[in-house]
């Protein structure tokens, strides 16, 4: 019987369309680099030489979190037949038939915080990089204005449906980052052969290191987004192949930037690297490529939201007036709180420590013990280890643990009147 919590469609035209594993790779690896090539190098210092640890388990968590959650999406489709059609929400029917009601109302509120969020801090960094950019030719355009000019520009695409509407997208986001990626490293090392200043790498606060833990969370934690991407496969229950290519992809974009941020600017350096950097042809290129990359990632972000939202709504997945208004609200929320937090790391710090916690670290363990655990005669045997089973409940706690400790301080560091920033309506 069909869920009555969320629509499930056959697709329009066949499934061969759909997409191949390299391709839901390489979404997934556009979806999850970009903010992170600018964020990482601040987030490794403020965190000292765990730092790098931190890079190297949260890539390896969060890519055996996403196989997890890729598994329970065919373990679903196996005991559900009526799932193999098209589902706008496979994440929350996932959640609905491990735990209930209850688990799909969670990972629906939480994942539209995380990609919402996710979505604001792209827009945010684009607006910043553009107004380094362009400070010379428009002085008097602030990042505040260029973030609500972006926020125009990005409202027509928006209207596209699903990933596999606009795999070139995909394409762009993981290209336009691994050249910026390469871009910056570069500039980094010349920075460092020819400046002759002492790098400084001082001890940081507890509220420095588990904001840093929230950063790299953040950059690493797109599950929300998999199994919509895994529903346009071809082959969805290769998924987990996919899920290995894209996070070893993006962890070689990430340590590079982040061993060069920390060795050449330490405690210098900015929550922007590229704001670390001396400015060049290389730089300015790299920025443009950059604000490029979150403009196409930001489509790839944002679209669970949609169709989540849709799916609520019982908007058709046909291209028509409601869902060009409704996607065209969301971008206008959008502009309110980035408007309103107009520092990308704050949000990135809260989002990274709260939802994306649950949603990337948690509950895919979580969900996947409960779906093995259920019995049905009709159903194929699910086994799990002692010792994974094991592992997966030391991951789980250490997420929750550390989750919470972050957001605490993400929200202290945004309503502190020590760090408080004005929002950008804010009287001067």
């Amino acid at each position: 019987m069909v869920s009555k919590t969320f629509t499930v469609e056959k697709h329009e035209g066949n499934i061969d369309n759909g997409l191949s594993v390299l391709s839901a790779a390489i979404f997934i690896a556009g979806e999850i680099s970009g903010s992170g090539i600018l964020a990482i190098p601040k987030a490794v210092v403020d965190a000292d030489w765990c730092g790098f640890v931190y890079l190297i388990l949260f890539c390896l968590n969060a890519g055996y979190a996403g196989t997890k959650l890729g598994i329970c999406w065919t373990i679903v489709e196996e005991r559900y037949p009526e799932y193999k059609c098209f589902s706008r929400a496979p994440y929350c029917i996932i959640a609905e038939k491990a735990v209930g009601r209850w688990g799909s109302l969670l990972i629906a509120g939480c994942m539209r915080f995380t990609l919402f969020g996710a979505s604001v801090v792209y827009l945010l960094l684009a607006s910043q990089i553009f107004q380094s950019l362009m400070q010379n030719l428009t002085p008097g355009i602030t990042y505040c204005w260029w973030f609500l000019i972006f926020s125009i520009f990005i409202t027509p695409p928006m209207w596209l449906g699903s990933p596999k509407d606009f795999w070139a997208v995909g394409i762009g986001a993981l290209i336009t980052t691994a050249a910026a990626a390469i871009l910056l490293c570069i500039q980094t090392i010349l920075d460092g052969i020819f400046n002759a200043t002492p790098v400084i790498h001082e001890y940081h606060s507890f509220k420095e290191y588990f904001l840093a833990f929230g950063t790299i969370q953040f950059c690493f934690g797109g599950a929300s987004a998999f199994p919509t991407i895994q529903n346009d496969m071809k082959q969805r229950d290769q998924f987990y192949k996919s899920a290995i290519i894209g996070f070893s992809v993006v962890l070689m974009m990430y340590l590079p930037i982040g061993v060069a941020g920390f060795v050449v600017f330490g405690n210098n350096v900015s929550n922007n690297l590229s704001l670390s950097l001396s400015s060049g042809i290389m730089v300015s290129v790299a920025n443009l490529i950059l604000a490029l990359h979150l403009f196409f990632a930001l489509l790839i972000v944002i679209n669970p939201v949609c169709q989540g939202c849709e799916e609520f709504l019982n908007i058709s997945q046909k291209f028509g007036f409601k869902r060009c208004f409704l996607r065209t609200m969301i971008v206008v929320f959008m502009v309110i709180v980035g408007e309103t937090i107009p520092r990308f790391n704050k949000i990135l710090s809260l989002v990274g420590g709260s939802t994306v916690t649950v949603t990337s670290f948690v509950m895919p363990y979580y969900f996947y013990m409960r779906l093995c655990n259920q019995k049905n005669k009709d159903w194929p045997e699910r086994s799990i280890s002692n010792f994974q089973r094991i592992l997966m409940w030391v991951l789980i706690i250490l997420g929750l643990l550390g989750g919470t400790a972050t957001t605490y301080n993400a929200l202290y560091d945004i309503f502190s009147p020590n760090t408080f920033t004005n929002p950008c309506y804010w009287p001067k």
